[in-house]
């Protein structure tokens, strides 16, 4: 139990590490599509973290407290790269709040 929650705060770490960087970066010279690709795979991989958070929460492997730091932590990773992608591609009108994209990533993943 406290083995999943430590690489669950450890995977949570890893895409800090990553997202930081990108965050204090404001640039008014359009992003490449290589730089929006990593901005979306990065928003993934929260979104990957925050189900598997999810899963541990209701397993049981995590305390309350926990699971609402580390999904608090998540979310706002999520938002931050949800922000640099609307900067990025402004002209995309057509993205779905933050729970909506938690919610149909979690459908595709019980499809699989």
């Amino acid at each position: 139990m406290m083995e999943q929650a430590i690489v669950v705060i450890a995977m949570l770490g890893l895409a800090a590490w990553i997202i930081v960087p990108l965050r204090g970066r404001k640039t008014a010279a359009p992003i490449r599509d290589d730089q929006l690709n990593d901005l979306i795979d990065a928003k993934q991989s929260v979104y990957r973290s925050l189900i598997d958070l999810e899963l541990d929460h209701e397993l049981g492997k995590l305390t309350p407290e926990d699971y609402a730091r580390l999904r608090l932590q998540g979310k706002q990773e999520a938002l931050d790269l949800i922000r640099q992608i609307d900067d990025a591609a402004p002209d995309d009108s057509d993205e779905m709040t933050l729970e909506a994209e938690i919610k149909a990533a979690r459908a595709r993943l019980r499809r699989e």
